[in-house]
């Protein structure tokens, strides 16, 4: 009898441990979800591209010295902006002024002797007419007067490039831009196009450079032929409006690691928000719309069938929660954060943008302020 007891008591309590199970998922079944949502709006779009690329000076100069010599003067403060032909640096002049004295003084010889052997080719000339002189001794005239002629163009030429070897101890700003930072003090000898001095980037225009999908390649193409191409950075960090500038090179070459194309544009950057090296968000507008259907990416969702949201449904006079229903739609992605809706959908429909892990058809929500807009 203790036995039959225990068993039914046994059965007593999983019958009302199944009993409060199916409560439980009866009452999660009516039990409201929160969720997020926005409405369907119908507004002006553009398609854009978004990309991340990094900005480049317009120019760069790696300033090296070229002619070897002692480094004597440092005029340039590192990070200051230099105009083109600046005197930045200035070598040991010595060695090449004397150079330059010596191959002057050797010209001013030269011409010395020029000048004696003309002298003398004319009175050979006249006199081996008469036979005063030998043939021999007129043409022996004529050659010295050849050769020195000769050493004369050869003492110019060195003189004018000692000329240029003196120059080059004045070390000028080839281009306009920044400073780097000073990579030798003065004192050190200097080599000749051994390590830089300096490196100067010319900021203002300045470049991004950036890589596209090629499937994009044709329209770009075509558009960069028919005009300018606007194209918008924004650093990272950065929250003021967009940088404007223009596409202005298409490499010749698809990648075919990354089918992606190299692209660069240039910008103005008369107020310096680029800065060489720095990473930015990068919007070309491919496309514009004047009235399109217009929901946020994160609504959208992939199943089976393609690409679906949930679009929530209250009934008319009823104190009963809303509803959600799976619709599926066709969109068109306009940016990272907005599609465009092409089919499935119509102006003030409420799609949800958060909380669709836990919806199932006919789910009862609750909804709540969307978070994000």
């Amino acid at each position: 009898m203790r036995r039959i007891s225990l068993l039914a008591s046994l059965l007593v309590t999983l019958i009302g441990i199944g009993c409060s199970g199916e409560d439980e998922k009866r009452e999660a079944r009516h039990r409201s979800i929160p969720i997020y949502t926005a409405k369907v709006t119908q507004e002006k779009a553009e398609r854009t591209l978004a990309l991340v690329g990094h900005v480049e000076p317009s120019a760069s100069v790696r300033l090296a010295s070229q002619v070897t010599g002692q480094l004597m003067e440092v005029l340039v403060q590192p990070g200051h902006y230099v105009e083109a032909g600046q005197l930045l640096f200035r070598l040991d002049q010595r060695t090449f002024q004397a150079a330059l004295n010596q191959v002057r003084a050797a010209l001013d010889r030269d011409t010395a002797q020029l000048t004696r052997a003309r002298r003398d080719l004319d009175r050979y000339k006249s006199l081996v007419s008469k036979n005063h002189v030998t043939q021999q001794q007129y043409e022996l005239s004529l050659s010295e007067v050849a050769s020195l002629e000769a050493t004369i163009n050869q003492n110019t030429a060195a003189i004018e490039n000692a000329q240029v070897n003196l120059g080059y101890t004045n070390i000028v700003a080839p281009i306009s831009g920044r400073a780097g930072a000073i990579l030798i003090d003065s004192g050190n000898i200097v080599r000749q196009n051994d390590m830089p001095l300096l490196i100067i980037n010319t900021i203002s225009p300045a470049e991004v450079s950036f890589a596209v999908p090629e499937r994009h390649l044709s329209e770009l193409n075509r558009r960069l032929r028919q005009g300018a191409v606007e194209v918008q950075v924004l650093p990272e960090g950065d929250q003021g409006a967009p940088v404007r500038g223009a596409l202005t090179t298409i490499d010749n070459t698809v990648n075919r690691e990354t089918g992606t194309v190299a692209m660069r544009a240039r910008f103005a950057n008369a107020d310096e928000r680029l800065w060489p090296g720095q990473f930015v968000r990068v919007s070309i507008t491919m496309e514009e719309f004047p009235e399109a259907l217009v929901i946020p990416f994160r609504a959208a969702l992939e199943g089976v069938a393609g690409r679906y949201v949930y679009v929530t449904h209250k009934e008319k006079e009823s104190d009963a929660p809303p509803t959600v229903e799976p619709r599926q739609v066709r969109t068109e992605l306009l940016d990272n954060a907005h599609l465009q809706v092409l089919e499935g959908l119509e102006e003030g429909d409420e799609v949800v943008v958060d909380g669709q892990l836990n919806l199932y058809p006919g789910a009862r929500v609750e909804i709540l302020s969307d978070p994000g807009g």
